[in-house]
């Protein structure tokens, strides 16, 4: 029997066949999905971001911090590739998430790297296109900058190439680069740990020689993690305080295997946990046919290169729940987005035939069309911490009518007043339980938890500086009544509330 020839369109020189019109079609729906993403409640910046983005602002004027600020992790890598953007294009939330979205691009030429050695073709091409396209937290997530998440799926891919390639042939380049992106990786983010064990394992299980040139890799390790080491042996090794305890470690375990796991995979929608199916019992039974058939793999492979990718996901859970705060964040799986690199490699390999590659493409970017306005509508309901608004001008005219330049705010707000302004208004948050009045000017006590240091000293060095809260949480702050019983003037600005020093003080 004669075979059917896929058909074509020429364009010049390019065939257009069924197979590249659906690359081309994830590509645009990766980009279509981000814009989405950007102009729903759940693409309105947070501090978080508008900390990089000032971290971003004083790295282009040498100021350069090891860490994130106020924090003991989190490097500034992503910074570090944002400096060019601003210098070009100023201060700007899309510069910083053009950078996080390049990223995830890069991430998924590694995985199709890491594919074509596990997988083959049309495999490696799918987990690619998977990866761009799903998981549904992951676009949320990596679509702001959250200054080290982007680079979680970077250095996964990564981490896993370069142990396929040592795997191929342990010559010192391959072992010396494998210990340098560990340990430059470590330093950026120290989420690698729970893929790096396991590939070590699997290089150790696979090619043993490996070991006799494993000093280089330590020696580069600590090379490529240098500024971590340097910073913590002058800090008493505060990153290290994150480990769990008996009791933790058992329940983040317990929570990745629900509702972690099942957020990453799109199975239930983040935050809100709405499942996938409609009801919890299909939805559930589907995840156990998921469980099943990486067991069944795991038999199946375990002569394959592939194998790798099941050694990963085997035991990155045990490895994942030492630090402790995944024992007590069960609405959404922001410590899993590192091993969505190995999710989407498992699930590619489906993906056996074109058509087969296609169709599990389509399906998993429908899961996160599926989820994305439900994680979109939890945004709408009513939190214990509100939400600021996308534009601040009308906050900025207020205070500068008012004369105010240095301000005391709500962590939420304080930061992202500053990026707005472009520190023209200089914000901090503190503790708002009680404040001391000498000469009739409030005076709060100094914050140890405050982010940035020099802006609470900016602030408090000014006698007459404001305050801003969210009005629908107006009352859970104890200093508010004693503003006002000491003249301070409240001004409404939308969601928000001023606070303005007596003219007279």
């Amino acid at each position: 029997m004669t075979a059917v020839p896929a058909r074509r369109l020429t364009l010049g020189r390019f065939e257009l066949t069924p197979w590249s019109a659906t690359l081309i079609l994830a590509a645009v729906a990766g980009v279509a999905l981000r814009v989405w993403d950007y102009r729903l409640l759940l693409g309105r910046p947070n501090s978080d971001e508008a900390v990089v983005g000032l971290m971003t602002s004083h790295a282009l004027h040498g100021d350069i911090s090891v860490f994130f600020w106020g924090s003991s992790y989190g490097g500034p890598q992503e910074v570090l590739l944002s400096v060019p953007l601003f210098a070009v294009f100023g201060n700007s939330y899309l510069a910083l998430r053009l950078v996080a979205i390049a990223l995830v691009a890069v991430a998924s030429l590694v995985v199709w790297r890491v594919g074509k050695r596990t997988l083959g073709e049309p495999g490696a091409t799918a987990a690619a296109a998977i990866l761009w396209v799903w998981s549904p937290y992951d676009l949320v997530q990596l679509t702001q900058q959250q200054s080290f998440y982007a680079s979680d799926v970077v250095y996964c891919g990564l981490v896993l190439l370069l142990a396929l390639r040592i795997a191929e042939r342990p010559d010192r380049l391959r072992i010396g680069l494998f210990g340098f992106v560990v340990g430059f990786g470590f330093w950026q983010t120290a989420q690698i740990v729970p893929i790096v064990f396991p590939a070590v394992v699997w290089l150790t299980w696979k090619r043993a020689a490996w070991l006799r040139e494993a000093w280089l890799a330590a020696v580069l390790a600590v090379v490529g993690a240098s500024p971590w080491l340097l910073w913590n042996a002058f800090h008493g090794w505060a990153s290290l305080s994150v480990h769990s305890s008996a009791e933790t470690y058992r329940q983040s375990l317990r929570l990745f295997v629900s509702p972690i796991l099942p957020m990453t995979l799109g199975l239930r929608a983040p935050f809100g946990q709405e499942p996938l199916l409609g009801s919890t019992a299909p939805t559930y039974a589907l995840y156990a046919l998921l469980i099943v058939a990486f067991l069944a793999g795991a038999v199946r492979t375990r002569h394959r290169t592939v194998s790798i990718l099941y050694v990963v996901g085997a035991l990155f859970p045990f490895v994942y729940a030492v630090d402790r705060r995944t024992s007590f964040i069960s609405g959404w799986p922001q410590y899993t987005v590192i091993v969505t690199p190995v999710l989407a490699l498992l699930l590619a390999q489906v993906a056996s035939r074109r058509w087969r590659a296609i169709a599990l493409v389509t399906l998993l970017a429908l899961v996160t069309c599926i989820s994305v306005p439900r994680m979109n509508r939890w945004f709408t309901l009513a939190q214990p911490v509100p939400y600021a608004p996308r534009d601040f001008s009308p906050l900025i005219q207020t205070l500068d009518n008012l004369g105010i330049d240095r301000v005391y705010a709500d962590y939420w707000i304080a930061y992202r007043l500053d990026f707005a302004s472009n520190e023209q208004i200089v914000a901090v948050e503190a503790h708002f339980d009680q404040a001391t009045f000498p000469h009739g000017l409030a005076v709060l006590p100094h914050d140890p938890d405050a982010r940035y240091r020099p802006y609470e000293r900016t602030v408090m060095a000014d006698p007459r500086h404001g305050f801003v809260f969210f009005k629908r949480t107006l009352a859970s702050y104890g200093v508010a009544p004693q503003l006002e019983a000491h003249g301070y003037t409240r001004h409404d600005v939308g969601p928000l509330v001023v606070f303005a020093p007596p003219a007279g003080g």
